[in-house]
């Protein structure tokens, strides 16, 4: 941390509420179900959290821990934190208590902040803590009363490279990965989003992804608050809620990955609702293909592809505004502060167009993995963050995402890269979802297996879907399994899961239905 003296006046998270609360009192700030919150309003039950937590002996780099819904107690435990020079460590609601022993046991929070129906799970989970306190609260009321302590207000001479909050990486396996993000990693996430999206305090952003993962809570809920705008935040998706909330409110601006973007257009209210008021959608987390933005691009409602992860703040790139819908199927260029390379495996920086590891410098970049140095290592090397994806950028500077390097499959001596034979797939129209992972096999070391899920009205077989893939890529990437599911299975941010479609894989090993052969 760097050495500040007296006259320095320094921002941490908080600084943005108490900013607001000033200029915009009577502003909503959050809204989330039936409850709005003014800035006024939110930076008050800020301080008394910070007051209640310091009352509690929670002090700087103490952990924090959140189970509960993305609602505005989160936003609230966040930004008291950031005032204590406290960790917020937000939790995977939809884990069981089993799974979130590990994140806790690896965390040793002081204090938990556990909305009710979730206090078992809570209790559950701390038994390897037992100097952690649960705090109990319901969700739309106030996690604690002004004489619990006394409230603490924003300092201007705060520390914004203390860390604020771990956010744990969705396909954390083995030792957990929880990445360690400082109040200026969040501000400069915030100022590269507002800028490249000219966000301001009239706009309205609707928030349905979970906030236990940065993409609910970084890509734009962080930064709306930062420039005072309003965010309703939805505790769970629901297709006809939100359809109604972007019509009522008008929402402006909003998140929705593929997959949500085709449960909203399947819904039956989706072609009543009015969408004029929306100016931009970002979209993004997984492959983003013509169809999944034609829904939106139908109705006249420009689509940003964005790219980035946790590690990273997780914005990296976004596709200019001027720049839609020409480049929408890109994952853009580089935000304000940040730079991008493309490199090969021994680190040099290859020609455009040519594939190799994205890897990412610049100012919302993470500290490092919390207690697990060895990750820390392996990820951030010469001052750059390996992605661990496979892209390249063409002739005209923007950025294309191949996939992840752990998912390519090795065929032989051959790379497949899964994207190329979803790709395929997706184009069909009888096929809603695809996704396809590695099977281990005996004579080539591994092989792909495809997973679809047919769209509503048609059937698929599996032959019918090989059949796809006749003349489009070479024999030796053609699938040589085919699974037909009733849903694909999904990660809280809406990604196959292919932890699950690995383990269905494998278990067909055994008797593989007929299909074709080793090419």
């Amino acid at each position: 941390m760097k050495e500040l003296r007296e006259e320095d006046t320094t921002m941490e998270i908080s600084s943005w509420i108490a900013h607001w609360a000033k200029w915009s009192p009577s502003k909503t700030a959050v809204r989330c179900e039936r409850t709005s919150v003014t800035y006024h309003d939110l930076e008050e039950r800020v301080g008394t959290l910070a007051g209640c937590l310091r009352q509690a002996s929670v002090t700087t780099g103490d952990r924090v821990a959140y189970l509960g819904p993305s609602c505005t107690e989160l936003l609230e435990a966040l930004c008291a934190c950031g005032r204590l020079g406290a960790i917020l460590v937000p939790l995977n609601a939809r884990m069981p208590a089993a799974e979130l022993e590990v994140f806790v046991a690896h965390t040793a929070p002081r204090i938990f902040l556990a909305e009710e129906s979730f206090e078992t799970a809570a209790r559950a989970c701390t038994g390897s803590c037992p100097n952690t306190r649960i705090l109990s609260f319901r969700a739309g009321g106030t996690v604690c009363r002004r004489a619990d302590g006394h409230p603490v207000s924003a300092d201007p001479h705060a520390d914004p490279t203390a860390p604020v909050v771990i956010l744990f990486t969705s396909g954390t396996t083995g030792s957990p990965k929880g990445a360690v993000m400082a109040s200026d990693a969040l501000l400069a996430n915030a100022a590269d989003t507002t800028s490249a999206l000219e966000m301001t305090a009239r706009d309205e952003v609707l928030t349905f992804t979970p906030m236990f993962h940065v993409a609910g809570l970084n890509l734009l809920t962080t930064p709306a608050l930062s420039v005072g705008a309003t965010v309703t935040v939805h505790p769970r998706f629901c297709a006809e809620t939100i359809l109604h909330d972007i019509a009522a409110i008008p929402a402006t601006l909003l998140v929705a990955s593929p997959p949500m973007t085709l449960e909203l257009a399947a819904d039956p209210a989706w072609e009543r609702t009015d969408l004029t008021g929306l100016r931009c959608v970002v979209t993004g987390g997984t492959a983003v293909t013509e169809r999944s933005i034609t829904p939106w691009r139908e109705r006249g409602v420009p689509v940003v592809q964005s790219y980035g992860l946790t590690e990273a703040g997780p914005h990296v790139t976004l596709v200019p505004l001027h720049d839609v819908p020409r480049m929408s199927l890109t994952a853009g260029r580089p935000t304000l502060q940040n730079q991008v390379r493309v490199i090969d495996a021994s680190g040099r920086h290859v020609d455009r167009g040519a594939r190799g590891e994205i890897v990412v410098q610049g100012p919302s970049v993470m500290q490092g993995y919390w207690e697990n140095s060895e990750a820390t290592r392996e990820t951030l090397r010469d001052g750059w963050c390996r992605t661990g994806d496979v892209g390249f950028i063409d002739a005209a500077g923007y950025l294309h995402v191949v996939d992840r390097i752990k998912e390519i499959i090795v065929v032989g001596v051959s790379n497949v890269y899964p994207a190329d034979l979803e790709a395929v797939l997706n184009d069909s129209p009888d096929i809603d979802a695809a996704a396809v992972v590695a099977r281990p096999d005996d004579k080539l070391g591994e092989v792909p297996v495809a997973f679809v899920v047919p769209a509503p009205g048609h059937a698929l077989s599996p032959d019918g879907v090989l059949s796809r893939f006749d003349g489009r890529l070479a024999p030796y990437k053609h699938p040589r399994d085919v699974v037909i599911l009733d849903a694909m299975p999904r990660t809280s941010v809406g990604k196959p899961n292919r932890k699950a479609l690995r383990a269905i894989a494998r278990a067909r090993c055994a008797a593989p239905p007929d299909g074709p052969r080793d090419q």
